[in-house]
């Protein structure tokens, strides 16, 4: 297959929500369409406003019940009508409908589908041509000798300047950013941080903001901790902080982890996806409260030796979690599998 050429693709997603699945999505298409490729969108309501420029969104009822069968004969009837060299599946519920539809669809197009979380039933993906998983926990999960790992890529931080915020002389300043849910652990956070002696900024908003307030005025921590909200300049605090903490209870693949890295900002987090795959093991996390404590309290005496620690975690984030590796990956995938469906229709 030539080398230079370009692909009708169609990404299918299913959600309608506004996380790491729809940023990855739409981060991936406009990669694609940057490269030549031509990308259509199929998605929900909620979701289709937000596909990047170039890409063109196709607005189908997949929000609904996933084996709906008027649901899946529009997606059928689209993605014939498509002509598409290949159909990738974003997350859990588009790959399901992608498998139950396959025997209507061409054998000239190649399928793939990208596990972002953990997930109890993922037989689907392996019904596909080929799977992604976002981490390697998640390839692992998988359970195929057809899967990948490519990581979610994230733009150059380089010409990023540190926030003005955080550059104030006295106590050193750390970062904890996400959704302000129960699986992020802020509330373990809160509560381990009641004897730490540093400033602690939550970057994030979400249903649990009066909870971890309650908490905070609780602790007597008003002075220390602060909920800074929803941020477009992450990168920025990132730029200016002493480090960052991440207390999830569960990731797919942390976002906050990858672009702390790519800053050169020290991390430590809980045993979750990637950070266990790219941090030093002393530097992951006890989910006790009292542990994660202490360790906290033992790295923010030395920042400096902290810093040496995350050393190979930030030369491999500059490796693995850029945008523009995520893109080849993808695309060197995608050429793979055409290459072989040419090979098999020949040979048939």
């Amino acid at each position: 297959m030539n080398e230079d050429k370009t692909f009708n693709i169609a990404q299918v997603v299913a959600s309608t929500g506004n996380g790491g699945l729809e940023r990855h999505a739409c981060d991936l298409a406009s990669g694609l369409v940057a490269q030549g490729h031509q990308v259509s969108f199929l998605t929900t309501s909620a979701v289709a406003p937000r596909v990047p420029k170039g890409v063109r969104p196709v607005t189908l009822s997949l929000d609904g019940n996933r084996r709906n069968p008027l649901v899946l004969l529009e997606l059928i009837r689209t993605l014939r009508a498509g002509k598409f060299d290949i159909i990738h599946a974003q997350g859990s519920k588009a790959a399901q409908m992608l498998a139950l539809i396959l025997p209507f669809l061409p054998n000239a197009c190649a399928t793939v589908g990208t596990l972002h979380n953990q997930k109890k039933n993922v037989r689907a993906f392996r019904k596909l041509d080929w799977a992604i998983g976002v981490s390697k926990a998640l390839s692992k999960d998988i359970g195929s000798d057809r899967v990948t790992t490519i990581y979610h890529g994230l733009p150059s931080f380089r010409e990023v300047n540190p926030h003005e915020d955080l550059t104030s002389q006295g106590r050193p300043h750390f970062l904890a950013i996400g959704r302000l849910v129960e699986a992020k652990g802020f509330d373990r956070l809160i509560e381990a941080w009641a004897s730490i002696d540093a400033n602690l900024y939550i970057i994030g908003e979400g249903p649990l903001e009066g909870e971890l307030e309650d908490m905070i005025r609780t602790h007597a921590l008003a002075d220390r901790v602060k909920l800074l909200g929803r941020s477009e300049h992450v990168p920025n605090y990132l730029k200016a902080a002493d480090g960052v903490i991440v207390s999830s209870r569960r990731e797919g693949f942390s976002y906050v982890v990858a672009e702390a890295l790519l800053c050169n900002c020290p991390v430590l987090s809980t045993d979750v996806p990637v950070a266990n795959e790219v941090l030093d093991p002393d530097l992951i996390l006890s989910h006790d409260i009292n542990v994660m404590r202490e360790q906290i309290v033992r790295w923010i005496a030395d920042i400096d030796a902290w810093k040496a620690k995350c050393e190979s975690a930030f030369e491999t984030a500059s490796q693995e979690f850029t945008f523009d590796h995520m893109i080849t990956k993808t695309v060197d995938l995608y050429r793979t599998l055409l290459k072989t469906q040419t090979i098999m229709r020949s040979q048939g």
